[in-house]
């Protein structure tokens, strides 16, 4: 064959070619991996969020029915200042309704009515 006489510089670029194609394989080598933990990221921040959502569905109810014990006994009290005033007037009266409404706040303060 002849003599090959090497340019100066000349494999330069190639090499550089092949160094720069080495390093992009070495780096998207590990994209799977980062696309799966960001897909497992994902992932747990839904669940996240339904677990806050749920949460704050159970605090919404529960303080609507703490709403409504609490305008339930309101209506006791005043009731039960009603019978009182009744009391000078009408004593028996206000007897029978004071027992009516200690049978109303005992449902009040039950498991069955907190439910």
């Amino acid at each position: 064959m002849g003599i090959v006489i090497p340019f100066p510089g000349a494999a330069e670029p190639f090499s550089r070619a092949v160094t720069l194609a080495d390093q992009l394989v070495d780096v998207t080598a590990g994209l799977p991996l980062l696309v799966h933990a960001v897909d497992d990221l994902g992932r747990s921040a839904e669940s996240l969020c339904r677990t806050l959502q749920g949460g704050l569905m159970a605090m919404n109810q529960a303080f609507g029915q703490a709403l409504r014990v609490n305008a339930a006994h309101h209506q006791i009290q005043v009731e039960a200042q009603a019978a009182i005033d009744l009391a000078a007037t009408n004593p028996e009266a206000a007897a029978a309704r004071l027992t009516e409404l200690r049978a109303d706040y005992a449902r009040l303060t039950s498991p069955d009515f907190r439910a």
